[in-house]
């Protein structure tokens, strides 16, 4: 599992920020993950499931917690199949190498967002 770990700066504080950001940054995501070779497969909330090379990979936006500056700490993460055989292992561990480079370059366009930290 991966995930990306980056600051979305809202502009108020209410409750349903969290819900808001994790629904736009999921509907930004299937909206801009096309560009780089990626179809997108239905959604809902904050869910979004693309294939590419008939490899799914799902993807889940959270934006829960708050840090100091009052700024949403979200994170998007990546589950991949655990039984697999090792060919396919590899293959999906490169899509998703390259899902997460697409992942960070769409969300860099958006000044809203920032300091962006992968984790596995």
């Amino acid at each position: 599992m991966r995930k990306l770990k980056f600051m979305a700066n809202t502009q108020s504080q209410t409750p349903r920020d969290g819900q808001e950001t994790q629904e736009y940054v999921a509907h930004l995501l299937a909206e801009k993950l096309g560009k780089y070779g990626f179809q997108t497969l239905s959604q809902s909330g904050a869910q979004v499931a693309v294939s590419v090379e008939e490899h799914a990979l799902p993807l889940s936006v959270s934006c829960e917690t708050r840090d100091e500056q009052g700024h949403l700490v979200c994170e998007i993460a990546s589950y991949p199949e655990e039984e697999q055989d090792w060919l396919d292992r590899i293959t999906e561990r490169s899509l998703l190498n390259q899902l997460a480079q697409a992942v960070e370059t769409s969300l860099k366009e958006q000044e809203r967002f920032s300091e962006f930290e992968w984790k596995s």
